[in-house]
């Protein structure tokens, strides 16, 4: 595996899929260069929105990668975060900060076009070019 993994958000899958460029673009590339991963929650939120038609293109993709796993301590640490940025006055969705608490835990950036995510401390983000980024 050439280079380190990145972790793929709903997001970036649904513009993989659908075609849509500059996303989908850096997704091909990270999936030709063995360095994308998935985590139960992405799929989770892809299953809920996947048309009949297109769970025979999608599922087998993300079964042929690496699933980071999700233990009962990452639901801890995702209610931690989730509550410090509440006294923030940040809301962040519940399985966001699951799949922030995942790419915390395991090291790797998030491929997102998600702007939720920007309010994670510490969380580091490909943009769609590719290009890391950490605030």
């Amino acid at each position: 595996m050439a280079g380190e993994r990145v972790l793929v958000d709903t997001s970036a899958w649904i513009d993989f899929f659908r075609d849509r460029r500059p996303l989908a673009d850096t997704v091909e590339r990270l999936l030709a260069e063995g360095r994308a991963v998935h985590c139960g929650p992405i799929e989770l939120e892809l299953r809920r929105g996947l048309r009949v038609h297109e769970v025979p293109r999608v599922i087998p993709i993300l079964w042929a990668l690496e699933a980071l796993p999700c233990d009962a301590v990452d639901f801890a640490h995702a209610g931690d975060l989730l509550r410090g940025l509440r006294t923030r006055g940040i809301t962040l969705p519940s399985i966001d900060g699951l799949i922030a608490t995942l790419a915390l835990r395991y090291e790797v950036p998030l491929l997102t076009a998600d702007r939720d995510f920007d309010a994670v401390p510490d969380l580091r983000r490909m943009d769609a070019d590719g290009s890391l980024r950490s605030d």
